[in-house]
């Protein structure tokens, strides 16, 4: 059974493998259209990845197995660690000064929405390349939210199963019931990316940078065609369409499909409220903290809120050096790089839904401390939630911590700074980007790095991207037993 699993797991890495083979064709398309330069290493990274994948197709052709948690868990383990090996062929043959670990670096960091890049002097890029990596960012953005449909309620460790549509079918068909949410996101996703492009424009923006804006944007991404990413427009409208967007993206999808894909008015999910109020909070402190009567400006204000909404939802554009704000302006932005958006989103991070369950868990240990001998229901809201979610929640966060540790320890011993090693471990993990100090903060970028610290980042953006618990089944035996 194994080896049939391993098998048919194997096609479906060739399958995912074609479909971005022949993503590699719009920007080669792209350039012969508009007389870019560069376009035709696409062209030959297109045929050569997608006459591989073939090659594997063929060789694997048989029974899909029944859909099973340990199924899942190779499928994605080795979907995330292959795809980004075929993604990086373009910059192979594109950019040859880049050494094969900064092409999988960039790779890695477009395909999970991390937008961490090792690509310096941005507009003089050629442009197939930049409309490269904000397609790697859209489709990594929206194929993060399908495989967490489909595969976080087998593995009870993602919280999708606290979001999921009811139905007064529960027949076992589970198939048509995803194949239709999967339609929902993609016609959302669609629907909120043409309109984010179409604001850019709108607000001044040029069409190309506003269509790779747009896929980074609603991805959460983060990858930009400028240096000083979205600040290089020194606009407070611009800025104001990517707040508008990124906080889109940092909600769950599940609340859009409520209200657009039924008759039921959706409650509102607690974690929205605490996304939504957290993102309000440590705008409102930034500002107090650090603005002066002086520099009271309504585009100074908006710098701080995008910095601040770029942060949390793990998108990691910047507007300005948030390393130069006074006060707790450092300290505040490097722990916001933990918190990510809304489960069930395009964000990374640790998820607020995980932060609102640590408050109830404190909450009911100290009413069980104050009355020894009561019982305490587990609620997410005011619905009452079985005690193996609040156990994979809390795992989630013990396991982020200590591989932060774990990363922190490595890239010490490696050479980096303490503060430098402590926030680039944070920030692959979190899926971020940009983290705390002059090496890879707002203003730098991780290019200086060498390649042995790009690979150890390579990983813990892989093993962020999938909430770490994923890739840990790999190492137990268990799931290699017949």
């Amino acid at each position: 059974m194994l080896s049939k699993e391993l098998q048919s797991a194997s096609q479906i890495v060739a399958l995912v493998g074609l479909f971005f083979s022949i993503l590699m064709f719009i920007p080669w398309l792209a350039s012969f259209a508009a007389g870019w330069k560069g376009g035709d290493h696409f062209l030959w990274s297109g045929l050569t990845s997608g006459f591989g994948c073939i090659l594997v197709l063929l060789a694997t052709r048989g029974e899909t197995p029944k859909i099973s948690a340990r199924f899942g868990i190779l499928v994605v383990n080795f979907l995330w660690w292959v795809v980004p090996l075929i993604c990086a062929i373009p910059f192979i043959l594109a950019l040859p000064e880049l050494t094969l670990i900064e092409a999988i670096f960039e790779a890695t960091s477009g395909l999970t929405t991390t937008g961490a890049t090792v690509l310096t002097d941005l507009i003089n890029q050629p442009r197939p390349i930049l409309l490269w990596r904000s397609l790697m960012q859209w489709v990594g953005g929206l194929g993060i939210l399908s495989l967490g449909l489909i595969l976080l309620p087998f593995l009870r460790v993602g919280g999708m199963q606290l979001f999921r549509m009811e139905s007064s079918d529960r027949a076992d068909k589970p198939l048509p019931r995803l194949i239709e949410i999967s339609k929902s996101i993609i016609l959302i996703y669609l629907v909120l990316s043409g309109l984010c492009a179409f604001s850019y424009i709108s607000v001044g923006v040029g069409p190309f940078d506003s269509i790779a804006h747009a896929m980074t944007t609603v991805a959460t991404g983060g990858f930009s065609t400028h240096d000083e990413s979205i600040g290089y427009y020194q606009s407070s409208k611009v800025l104001w369409v990517s707040i508008t967007f990124m906080i889109l993206g940092g909600l769950p999808f599940s609340f859009f499909i409520a209200i657009f894909f039924t008759r039921n008015i959706p409650k509102i999910d607690p974690q929205i409220f605490f996304f939504l109020s957290l993102i309000i909070i440590a705008s409102i402190s930034i500002i107090l903290v650090d603005i002066t009567f002086a520099e009271i400006s309504f585009f100074k204000i908006t710098q701080y809120i995008f910095n601040i909404v770029a942060i949390i939802t793990t998108t990691g554009y910047a507007s300005g050096d948030f390393m130069s704000y006074s006060g707790i302006g450092p300290v505040l932005f490097f722990f916001l790089i933990f918190v990510g958006g809304c489960a069930g989103s395009t964000s990374g991070g640790i998820k607020i839904y995980r932060f609102v369950i640590l408050t109830q868990l404190i909450k009911s240990s100290l009413n069980e401390l104050i009355y020894s001998r009561g019982v305490f229901l587990m609620r997410y809201g005011k619905q009452v939630v079985d005690q193996a979610v609040f156990r994979s929640a809390m795992i989630m966060i013990t396991t982020f911590l200590s591989f932060l540790a774990l990363f922190t320890i490595i890239l010490g011993a490696m050479g980096l700074d303490f503060i430098t090693a402590l926030s680039g471990a944070a920030s692959a993990l979190a899926n971020v980007g940009p983290g705390i100090g002059e090496i890879i903060g707002p203003s730098g970028n991780y290019a200086t790095l060498d390649d042995s610290e790009k690979f150890v980042l390579t990983i813990a953006m892989i093993l962020g991207r999938l909430e770490l618990l994923v890739v840990m089944a790999l190492f137990m035996p268990m799931l290699w037993r017949d």
